[in-house]
């Protein structure tokens, strides 16, 4: 059935009673595939933001307290604690806590104790990814049928599922709340269940918005995520607009809350709000506002409208509400979505760090949701027929776009994410655009792929080499240093830190992984052709020796180019937990280019991917690499230290 028919039938049965059961067996099914796109999918956050929140939580079990003090001497995810070194822990009176608000970690306790029930323990990587991931699935869950009765309030049940569903697989719903178990993830589910009480209330199909649910929900949803606020105080002057002793008695319970939240934080931390919650963060240097909202709302990176093109709809669908103008629930979501992009393009990282698309402004998907479902119902009365199915045929293009771009390239597209590491925020002339890649449309997030990262890492070494001349000399003999691996992206991370400051390398990278790799000092390549770019002064008249030490994900052919001019191939098999081999080859001296930068390229012809569209595990795991200045011979378990030959 198409999305078309599907709708035409919703709207022929909006008059008519609507079955339960067939009904919530659809939920429970588009429930169960919910669960596993996201608990199954490549691409996961549990290691950056979230890393500490369950171990907080495991710590107010074994240690009575939220304080990371008594993990101090413990190994957390496989390395020893260094709480010091970590910018996400803070020290307070020498105290350790996780920079993140506690409230997802106290929130978090009843699954804490289940899973230490069945022994697992938060402090071990695995044990905590497998958790987060748990809950990351339940929560979308969770969000998609109370967004459904939402919509529900305004529509029959089919269109509200179709809106419904448009509106989790094709946003940031599916794609940031299905990944970890962020702050974001509880305050949504706090907040949709503080709007369903409103929308009830508002339609008449309650006499009260039970002021002690929706205060403690509104507390809920600032305790885990300080940018609820932005709903908040809307939802405060709606119930002063339609009923003030309502308002009154939510305030008290909210503000009652609130309070007790103070008092704990003056006496853990000395101050009434911990550092994560306090306006202090937007007090320092920033982007202009005008610049971060366009980004926001526009951005190849980051935009709402790119990444979810079916909002665009309410532009001319704002025109079908102008009857509702009146309305106090519209001018909510109205205030509620331009002050939380108000404060939202007032952050320092206004694009939310290494992420998918806005996930900055998941909290926004609710109103605009709201919106949609509006002006859907106004549709259905101010238009005739054939423009109905001409706006539901546009709306079905769009949605499918984007839940392309959510429930595909978000969660089952490793390039997506590295795409934050191989492309710059900040403009560094003459390698990014003037704003820098955030706005860049020849490389959009959305779209990202393996071939388009190779080809942009390819294309900024031209351009580096063309316009300085960042290395030095090679010392034959000597390891290129994959311990600290010089590519594009990372000289122009460091020239964009320290304009000022001349870089010198040993060699230049070309499509190599982006990322640190949990298996160093080996470093997988991430293209199908790689290539190393070293400078050359004096250069031997003797065979020299190309030497390489690596695993392969499956059986690998090298075939090697020096200078354009191909030299030969190699040969890697497959080696259980990555025991490298060692593999020579012969270069003609003649093809090196004395006092010049001179070009070693590997083509990978049997190249594959060992995970789903994980171009890290593409092909080779490289541990050493070096030229020789002799021709040698070794067997594929030696190791080999080239002999010392002057570059002078």
């Amino acid at each position: 059935m198409s999305i078309i028919s599907f709708v035409n039938k919703a709207k022929q049965t909006a008059t008519t009673p609507q079955p339960f059961y067939p009904d919530y067996v659809a939920l429970l099914i588009v429930s169960l595939f919910i669960f596993f796109l996201t608990r199954y999918a490549v691409t996961y956050g549990a290691g950056s933001d979230p890393r500490y929140t369950l171990i907080v939580a495991q710590s107010i079990l074994d240690n009575g307290t939220v304080q990371l003090n008594g993990y101090q001497e413990k190994e957390i995810w496989g390395a020893p604690a260094d709480f010091d070194g970590n910018i996400n822990i803070l020290k307070v009176n020498g105290r350790y806590y996780n920079y993140f608000p506690v409230g997802p970690s106290l929130l978090s306790l009843p699954f804490v104790i289940l899973t230490k029930a069945v022994g697992w323990d938060m402090l071990r990587a695995q044990d905590n990814i497998n958790a987060q991931r748990l809950l990351a699935s339940f929560s979308v869950i969770a969000v998609f049928w109370i967004l459904y009765h939402i919509s529900c309030v305004y529509l029959p049940h089919r269109a509200s599922l179709l809106l419904t569903a448009v509106s989790l697989f094709g946003t940031t719903l599916i794609s940031t709340l299905g990944v970890a178990w962020w702050s974001i993830n509880l305050s949504v589910i706090f907040i949709s269940l503080a709007l369903l009480l409103l929308v009830r209330y508002d339609s008449g199909q309650t006499l009260s918005v039970q002021p002690w649910l929706l205060g403690s929900l509104l507390f809920l949803a600032y305790f885990t995520r300080a940018a609820a606020a932005a709903f908040i105080a809307p939802a405060l002057l709606y119930l002063a607009w339609k009923d003030w002793r309502q308002m009154a008695k939510t305030a008290v319970i909210a503000a009652t809350l609130l309070a007790l939240f103070l008092l704990w934080s003056q006496r853990e931390f000395g101050t009434w709000l911990p550092i994560y919650y306090s306006a202090v963060r937007l007090q320092i240097a920033r982007t202009p506002i005008w610049l971060a909202l366009l980004g926001h709302l526009f951005s190849p990176a980051r935009g709402l409208f790119v990444f979810s093109p079916f909002f665009l709809l309410l532009i001319p669908g704002l025109w079908l509400l102008r009857r509702q103008t009146r309305q106090p629930l519209l001018w909510l979501c109205l205030a509620w979505l331009a002050l939380h992009l108000y404060v939202a393009s007032r952050g320092t990282n206004w694009w939310g760090g290494d992420s998918f698309g806005p996930r900055i402004l998941t909290e926004l998907v609710l109103p605009l949701t709201l919106l949609l479902a509006w002006a859907w119902r106004e549709g259905q009365t101010l238009l005739p027929p054939h423009q109905q199915n001409v706006w539901l045929g546009l709306y079905g293009l769009l949605g499918l776009t984007a839940v392309f771009i959510h429930s595909y390239q978000g969660l089952y597209n490793y390039s997506t994410i590295l795409w934050n590491e191989a492309t710059q925020e900040y403009p560094v002339p003459p390698f990014t655009p003037p704003h820098g890649d955030l706005f860049n449309w020849r490389y959009p997030q959305a779209l990202a792929s393996n071939a388009m990262l190779c080809a942009l890492d390819r294309e900024r070494a031209a351009t580096i080499l063309a316009q300085q001349s960042p290395l030095v000399p090679y010392e034959w003999g000597s390891p290129l240093p994959f311990d600290s691996l010089a590519t594009s992206y990372a000289l122009l991370a460091a020239q964009r830190d320290q304009p000022t400051a001349t870089p010198q390398l040993p060699a230049l990278f070309v499509g190599w992984e982006p990322v640190d790799n949990d298996r160093a000092p080996y470093r997988t390549t991430q293209c199908d052709q790689i290539a190393v770019y070293l400078r050359l002064t004096a250069v031997p008249t003797t065979p020299t020796t190309l030497l390489i030490r690596a695993s392969s994900f499956g059986s690998q052919r090298a075939v090697v180019a020096l200078n354009g001019q191909p030299v030969g191939e190699m040969h890697f098999t497959q080696q259980p937990k990555l025991a490298a081999e060692t593999t020579v080859l012969p270069l003609d001296p003649a093809l090196l280019h004395p006092n010049a930068v001179n070009e070693l390229s590997i083509s990978l012809p049997d190249a594959h991917r060992a995970k789903l569209n994980d171009p890290t595990r593409l092909s080779l795991a490289i541990a050493d690499m070096r030229i020789c200045p002799v021709n040698i011979a070794v067997t594929s378990t030696d190791t080999y230290n080239c002999p010392s030959f002057s570059n002078e």
